[in-house]
């Protein structure tokens, strides 16, 4: 990939695209996957790729469908900022859902190794600031 925002899309295409082993292979290693608080089922942090495929199915779960657009992206330094938007059906009650949250994605050797899930994009840029997580990435934490 030629810039972090287009792995952040390719990531996003393989989530609409239901390829999960697509989107793992675009996480570097020791990805950390940290949620917005926005879906209460999920834990609020994901580590390595067992604990992303952990978040995966766990986002699927509950939706008989759904769909994340990207509504803007940029580039900025070893990361991607996006401003996303969330829209889905519940499996069970039917009910549909229309969000919008930020994420941001920090690289390291050209794959994912922090996607960090806030409830705006002004949220997201102000992780940004704050700099890379210091925990190590080693496994996941349960809901």
């Amino acid at each position: 990939m030629s810039s972090n925002s287009e792995l952040l899309l390719a990531g996003y295409d393989a989530w609409n695209r239901d390829d999960l082993e697509g989107w793992v292979e675009l996480l570097h290693p020791e990805v950390r996957i940290e949620t917005s608080g926005l879906f209460p089922d999920l834990a609020s942090e994901y580590l390595g790729h067992e604990g992303a495929r952990k978040f995966w199915r766990q986002m699927y779960e509950p939706w008989e469908t759904f769909h994340i657009d990207v509504e803007h992206v940029e580039d900025e330094g070893d990361c991607a900022l996006a401003s996303i938007r969330f829209g889905g059906r519940g499996a069970d009650s039917g009910v549909e859902v229309d969000m919008r949250f930020g994420m941001l994605m920090r690289v390291r050797d050209g794959l994912a190794v922090e996607l960090v899930n806030r409830r705006s994009f002004d949220q997201a840029r102000a992780a940004l600031r704050s700099g890379p997580a210091s925990r190590p990435a080693r496994s996941s934490r349960g809901p």
